[in-house]
């Protein structure tokens, strides 16, 4: 071997693998020396590998097109192919793989069933690329191989996906992601049937029905607290019962700490769950437990907390002269009343 360094090509090496590719860089190199080079030249020089091991490498390279062996005297003779001894050209419409290219794709695990339907699309193709060339039987090994690891991983996409089956429950995972977004494990469960119902009807398939589940009691949550915020009819008190920020804004109002408040709510939930009575306005009789434990907590202090309130109300009505521009109508102490009592008797205050 004249050089100790032995370099290859990576497109060659990622196609047909990394042995083809330094052989065939090899003896590439060598005809730059040797018209020809025999079996016997070759293997001297690839001396890292056993004789059995070269002379299996070489014969794969035969059968891609890519080394060409010829007799000469009796004896055999190996080369790559070059421009100049086949004509460049198109693949015809009438082209197709030789039985040597067959073999290595087979040898890859490719059904030749499979690669006979790939013939039309890769001959459509090259000509809508223009490509020219030689090795029209290398080109269209990668193009077969390309088009399997595809459908490989198709086919293990689908194998993965299924229809929901009638007893299927979501996760632990996926109901402790529930749960911790603050939605009622119960709401949960009753909602499994539905959802199961909707998917089996569209008969569709997929390999991420937790996911799915999520996105869907998330949506149904959402709802079910917007028409629970915005219903006027009766209902009893819960567990996951929060004063909404209408409460905290006429808390606001007063000397009361919002943190006071928070600290009530546990309290004020226990007593009227075990009441099981129903109200319409659970922040109006919240703000009348925080009242009255305010009172009794600072007893002595806040005398005058009844009055407080309304004193405190009333100024957030009044509007300062210096603040209402020349073109704009100040309201009338009557108004400023109405609106009073409409604000106290919507909280009971």
């Amino acid at each position: 071997m004249t050089d100790s360094k032995i370099s290859f090509s990576k497109e060659i090496a990622s196609t047909i693998g990394l042995e083809e590719a330094i052989l065939f860089e090899h003896i590439k190199q060598q005809e730059k020396l040797h018209d020809h080079l025999s079996i016997q030249q070759i293997i001297s020089d690839i001396e890292f590998w056993p004789e059995s091991e070269t002379q299996d490498i070489l014969s794969r390279l035969i059968k891609t097109g890519l080394i060409i062996e010829s007799s000469f005297e009796g004896l055999s003779y190996f080369s790559s192919k070059k421009p100049n001894q086949t004509s460049i050209s198109k693949p015809e419409n009438k082209w197709t793989p030789d039985k040597e290219v067959l073999d290595q794709i087979n040898e890859y695990g490719i059904p030749e069933d499979f690669a006979t339907l790939q013939i039309d699309d890769f001959k459509k193709l090259s000509q809508e690329k223009n490509e020219r060339g030689t090795n029209w039987g290398v080109k269209f090994l990668r193009f077969v191989i390309k088009k399997w690891r595809y459908k490989e991983v198709e086919d293990n996409k689908r194998m993965k996906t299924k229809p929901i089956e009638k007893n299927w429950e979501p996760d632990r995972d996926a109901k402790e992601i529930l749960i911790r977004s603050g939605i009622n494990e119960e709401f949960i469960i009753k909602e499994i049937p539905e959802f199961i119902l909707y998917w089996t009807e569209r008969r569709e398939e997929s390999d991420i029905w937790n996911s799915k589940f999520i996105a869907h009691i998330r949506r149904r949550w959402g709802r079910f607290k917007d028409i629970k915020e915005h219903d006027d009819l009766p209902s009893k008190m819960t567990s996951e019962w929060s004063p909404n920020e209408d409460f905290f804004d006429i808390l606001g109002l007063t000397d009361i700490p919002r943190e006071f408040a928070e600290k009530a709510k546990p309290e004020f939930i226990m007593y009227w769950k075990e009441t099981g009575q129903s109200l319409t306005s659970w922040n109006s009789k919240f703000l009348q437990h925080v009242k009255y434990n305010w009172e009794r907590t600072n007893k002595g202090q806040t005398q005058q907390l009844s009055t407080q309130i309304d004193k405190r109300i009333e100024s957030s009505w009044k509007i300062q002269e210096n603040k209402v521009q020349h073109n704009s109508s100040a309201l009338d102490n009557e108004t400023i009343q109405k609106n009073l009592r409409k604000l106290k008797e919507k909280h009971q205050i």
